[in-house]
């Protein structure tokens, strides 16, 4: 039974995921953080996201004075149906020029944010935005000999995400589900969420 004046909190559990939008940073510094205008990479399979953290006591008078804890960055692997050229081009910093798609080992994968939503059983999505990142560690892909029938395989990415240098900002989302009344800024930024990457609106 609700209560007047408290909010309702809703937890639903995450059942899809879609739309993965990747944005080049073209600014990182202390001062100033940039991007340009996200486009989709690829239809999302699976995302599996693993945030580090490292926690350390400190003692005195036999006993623990205080915990400090330390964000290590965000594991990112990401399976999705196909990679164009373009993709590569945009994820790993490879070549793409007349038709080609030329790999080398002096490659840089350029910094990016990516974006994406997840669907609860409640129907409602929960939108995610990580500021900055490389996806540096490759990509897994395999092709099968067709046995009978077609046999489609998919690709997988890895990236190590991280904070921003501006403000030490590593992530932002929206939860719909849990979005009230006067939450009206959230609520614009959900209906329009790739069309930038989010950030929360100044004096929230």
């Amino acid at each position: 039974m609700a209560v007047e004046g408290v909010q309702t909190i809703v937890r639903s559990r995450t059942c899809g995921c879609r739309d993965i939008y990747v944005a080049k940073v073209t600014q990182n510094t202390a001062s100033a953080y940039a991007t340009e205008t996200p486009v989709k990479l690829a239809r999302a399979i699976k995302a599996k996201i693993d945030e580090k953290w490292t926690s350390e006591k400190i003692y005195s008078d036999d006993g623990t004075e205080e915990v400090i804890n330390s964000y290590e960055g965000t594991d990112v692997e990401l399976e999705i149906n196909a990679l164009a050229p373009q993709d590569r081009q945009a994820v790993f910093g490879q070549l793409y020029e007349n038709g080609y798609l030329v790999k080398s080992s002096d490659d840089i994968a350029p910094e990016v944010a990516i974006g994406w939503r997840e669907r609860k059983l409640n129907g409602k999505y929960d939108f995610r935005w990580l500021y900055v990142g490389k996806f540096a560690e490759g990509i897994s892909e395999e092709a099968n000999t067709k046995e009978g029938k077609l046999a489609p395989t998919t690709k997988s990415i890895k990236g190590s995400f991280y904070e921003r240098s501006k403000d030490n900002l590593y992530e932002i989302n929206v939860d719909e589900a849990n979005l009230l009344e006067k939450d009206t800024d959230a609520k614009a930024a959900i209906a329009d969420w790739f069309s930038k990457v989010q950030e929360k609106a100044a004096g929230e």
